[in-house]
């Protein structure tokens, strides 16, 4: 009898070894699912974060070359108008008419909404130069007025004459060497505008020429 107990005994134990094993075999299956899952999670986050970083890298670099014509930095404020240059008395806009720009000149400027700050009576000088911080060289850049460029040869603001720039509308322009390549006639407009790209404005912007704007209706 006593052995017959024993026997049930032995049985009973190893009954009970065979439930418990499959249960902590499910529960360390479980825990393991649950980490990866956890893991999953955190990965798809860091994966969404880092998209998120990117796009928002990217905007910003859109954002600035808004203000990037060729690797030079135009200037948001251009500043008052040269010394010795006179009001033009035949502008079809005058100053503080709304227009619209049509030329094309950087990134945000056409279709634009303006405001003429000034009409001044001089040519307008299409230029090619080589910027003073070591940039490639600038072609036809547009515009530089008489007062911001000086000839080689006194008088001589021809195309093809030899130049110093003395505007200071971008980095790397004062003070360059270029070259005339064509010769507009005037007024040359000064206007303040908000880009259409970004929320960048754009004050006292030089220059425009009268066929580069056009009437708000």
């Amino acid at each position: 009898m006593k052995n017959n107990k024993m026997i049930l005994g032995i049985a009973a134990a190893a009954v009970a070894a065979l439930l418990v094993v499959p249960v902590g075999v499910n529960a360390m299956s479980n825990g393991a699912k649950k980490t990866t899952s956890s893991m999953s999670m955190s990965s798809s986050m860091s994966m969404n974060s880092s998209s998120k970083m990117s796009m928002d890298s990217s905007s910003s670099m859109s954002n600035m070359s808004s203000m990037d014509m060729g690797g030079m930095m135009m200037k948001t404020n251009g500043g008052k108008a040269p010394k010795g240059l006179m009001m033009a008395k035949n502008a079809k806009y005058m100053k503080g008419t709304k227009v619209k720009i049509l030329a094309n000149h950087m990134s945000g400027m056409k279709g634009a909404i303006a405001t003429v700050v000034g009409a001044y009576n001089t040519d307008l000088y299409t230029i090619d130069y080589t910027p003073t911080n070591g940039g490639k060289e600038v072609k036809n850049h547009k515009y530089v007025v008489s007062k911001e460029i000086k000839a080689s040869k006194k008088g001589q603001l021809k195309v093809g004459s030899k130049i110093t720039v003395e505007a200071d509308h971008m980095t790397g322009m004062k003070g360059a060497k270029g070259k005339i390549v064509s010769i507009k006639k005037g007024p040359a407009y000064m206007v303040t505008f908000k880009a259409t790209n970004s929320s960048t404005v754009y004050k006292n912007h030089k220059w425009l020429a009268q066929s580069d704007l056009a009437s708000v209706k």
